[in-house]
């Protein structure tokens, strides 16, 4: 029994040396848990000693620290602790809460008695230490050590199962001595269809790297980044990416390779978006030059090409907004201001009209053409300039005032008073002939918008006749009687003849004729109408 006895101590000895010497490496991984390095106050000791000032550990022994370090990173020390021993000590906390100046306590294990945890009060501090008091209760405290530090290698393992990284280990001369379930799993999928399902029920160790391509780490660097690599499995034409980190550990390389296939769908997805722009971009007819937010030209179209005539080269060197301007200004392909200081003036705030979404001008340049010029602001402090080749645009505007303005011209010349309504009676246009008759007062012809308008002059400036209603009832009778004709007195005691027809779109034409002189079958001048009636009037 004596032979036993000394064989049993021996063997918790020898227990307690390697759990120590795990303890000391624990202990250094503990500080990473938040508590304070501080200068060590707890003699070196075998069993599990720590030291709380309030809830922060401030100390620990090798054992102790090993104790709670694979509890939960969130957890704190003091909880830690009180996680690991609430089993053997319920009242661990209630006794560390309650515990006086300078008090002593003693606790058993609750189902072993020789197991002893004493919390004691030092100088402000809570020294907390666990001791067995014979050999079973010694053994009873190695084997709660060993529980936790099973705990912790259990969680590792699931965590390196589970995880879907791939993770590896090769040694210095490139073979794999570790991998993980992900790893093997893709393996597994790499062989040909019929070494998988002879695999089926084992699972067969890789000969051959999954990452063939990935280049060993330099020694001197803690952590490389291997880049992005893809694995073909067998019986699928898709690609699946990682991306590969190394990790240098004595003498070997630990590799983790996280799925980017999300990562590369999405720059894919960016790239098939961008030639879908580039392309709608190359048929537009409109000119664009898109600049980041240094200001540097990223994209254009050839349409912009066209319509400055700048040189490709020129554009696809990623000139800046100034340069840009400064060629268009070489090229005469921008409007030329008096003097160059208030040219600069114009570029800087043409930009900061363009950033706040403001700047549309009409550009008209020297050999004819017109362009109008609009400033977007997009993300990211980038600018849209839109270029649009308005100039046949604005040739027929020209053209159509030209002719309007002829056509006018013509009307004015004409001795008949003439007047035009729409199919809803707007009044669409006058001659002169027609002002100097009716519109004689400037605010009377603010009024003058349509027939009605047109009526009421009418009736204050001429005798009453029947023409009138035959007028105001012309839209709906134009069909029975698609000409009227009266002759009217003019309150002057001139007589003028009124010709009302119906003309193209719905239009009615309004035409007021001085009679002729039969005597010298001649008509009497327009100009004379206005003179006739102040004379009249005199």
């Amino acid at each position: 029994m004596d032979t036993m006895a000394q064989m049993l101590r021996y063997a918790a000895a020898v227990t307690l040396i390697g759990v120590g010497l795990f303890g000391l490496v624990q202990s250094l991984r503990l500080l990473t848990r938040g508590a304070p390095a501080i200068a060590t106050r707890l003699p070196i000791s075998a069993t599990p000693v720590f030291l709380f000032d309030g809830a922060t550990l401030v100390d620990a022994s090798p054992t102790g620290a090993a104790l709670i370090a694979q509890t939960a990173e969130t957890m704190t020390d003091q909880a830690a602790l009180f996680h690991v021993l609430q089993g053997p000590f319920p009242t661990l906390q209630h006794v560390c809460a309650t515990l006086g100046v300078g008090a002593r306590v003693v606790l058993h294990g609750a189902r072993d008695p020789n197991l002893c945890l004493t919390v004691q009060a030092v100088d402000g501090l809570t020294r907390i230490s666990l001791s067995a008091g014979d050999t079973a209760a010694t053994s009873r405290m190695a084997d709660l050590e060993r529980a936790s530090l099973m705990d912790e290698l259990n969680l590792l393992r699931l965590i390196a199962r589970e995880t879907p990284q791939l993770i590896w280990r090769e040694d210095a001369t490139g073979a794999l001595n570790w991998a993980n379930a992900a790893y093997l799993s893709y393996a597994d999928r790499m062989r040909p269809q019929g070494a998988q399902t002879m695999a089926h029920h084992g699972r067969v160790w890789p000969g051959e790297r999954l990452f063939a391509d990935v280049q060993p780490p330099d020694p001197g660097d803690p952590r490389t980044t291997g880049g992005r690599h893809a694995l073909q499995l067998s019986g699928e034409k898709a690609e699946h990416w990682f991306e590969v980190t190394a990790l240098p550990h004595d003498g070997s390389v630990i590799y983790y390779a996280s799925d980017a296939n999300a990562t590369v769908r999405a720059e894919q997805a960016q790239r098939d978006f961008q030639q879908i722009l580039s392309k709608t971009f190359a048929h537009l007819s409109t000119g664009l030059a898109i600049f980041n937010r240094k200001r540097q030209l990223v994209i254009f179209n050839p349409a912009l090409l066209e319509m400055t005539g700048l040189p490709f080269g020129f554009l696809s060197a990623r000139p800046s907004l100034d340069m840009v301007l400064d060629r268009l200004r070489e090229m005469r392909k921008l409007p030329e201001p008096k003097h160059y200081p208030t040219w600069r003036e114009q570029f800087s705030a043409l930009e900061a009209a363009a950033h706040d979404g403001t700047y549309a001008e009409r550009w008209d340049l020297t050999d004819g053409q017109t362009f109008r010029v609009t400033g977007r602001p997009h993300p990211d402090g980038a600018l849209a300039f839109l270029f649009e080749d308005i100039s046949a645009e604005v040739s027929l505007t020209r053209r159509f005032r030209s002719e309007i303005e002829t056509s006018q011209a013509v009307m004015n010349a004409l001795p008949d008073a003439v007047a035009v309504f729409s199919a809803s009676n707007t009044l669409m246009l006058t001659n002169a002939a027609y002002d100097r008759i009716w519109q004689t007062d400037s605010d009377l012809q603010m009024t003058v918008h349509d027939l009605r308008g047109a009526l009421r002059i009418w009736k204050m400036r001429a005798a009453p006749s029947p023409l009138w209603r035959d007028i105001e009832d012309f839209g709906r009778l134009r069909h029975d009687r698609p000409v009227l004709t009266d002759r009217l007195i003019l309150t002057t005691g001139r007589r003028i003849d009124c010709e009302v027809s119906a003309i193209g779109g719905g239009m009615t034409l309004v035409r007021f004729t001085l009679p002729v002189d039969r005597m010298t079958d001649t008509a009497r001048p327009v100009v004379l109408i206005g003179d006739a009636g102040r004379a009249a009037a005199s």
